[in-house]
């Protein structure tokens, strides 16, 4: 190894640890352990399906991608997962099971529109209902107006306004 070689690794190991142990801001300390561990190989995970052409696993609102899954467990990089769910050629693998991968469900998408509309109808029914601050939601609904309480549902059939 040459010196040239040498000081740059002297340099490069004391901006890291600049970075992580100095006082900068998370966003820094995230951009030095994102670009270490981007040097040694990372793990492919995503909040949201990142590729459609894939097989991937939905597991705690992410997706693995870069895995196996044998015998109702998945592995990705030497961890191994279970509950969770394994998408491949439009079937869903779960607990050892295959059923038919329902688009919406489980966290399967075909491609990236089918993703986006389902996101962005996916609190419509929410948006039809307020609360009036004392412990009541009404729901407008196209020709009644519903009170839901914690114990019953209440009718009125007229508009509310």
């Amino acid at each position: 190894m040459n010196i040239k070689r040498t000081k740059h690794l002297i340099l490069a190991g004391a901006a890291a640890t600049t970075l992580l142990l100095g006082g900068c801001t998370p966003e820094e300390q995230a951009l030095a352990t994102g670009a270490a561990v981007g040097a040694v190989g990372a793990a492919i995970i995503y909040d949201h399906p990142h590729y459609y052409d894939r097989p991937y696993y939905y597991y705690g609102g992410r997706y693995y991608y870069g895995g196996h899954y044998r015998h109702g467990y998945y592995y990705h990089h030497g961890r191994r997962y279970r509950s969770g769910h394994y998408y491949h050629n439009g079937y869903r693998y779960y607990n050892g099971r295959r059923y038919r991968a329902e688009v919406g469900r489980y966290g399967y998408y075909r491609n990236r529109s089918e993703y986006q509309n389902y996101r962005r109808y996916r609190h419509r029914s929410s948006r039809n209902s307020y609360e009036n601050g004392r412990g009541r939601n009404y729901v407008r609904q196209r020709s009644r107006t519903t009170v839901r309480t914690r114990t019953s549902t209440y009718r009125s059939y007229g508009t509310y306004r």
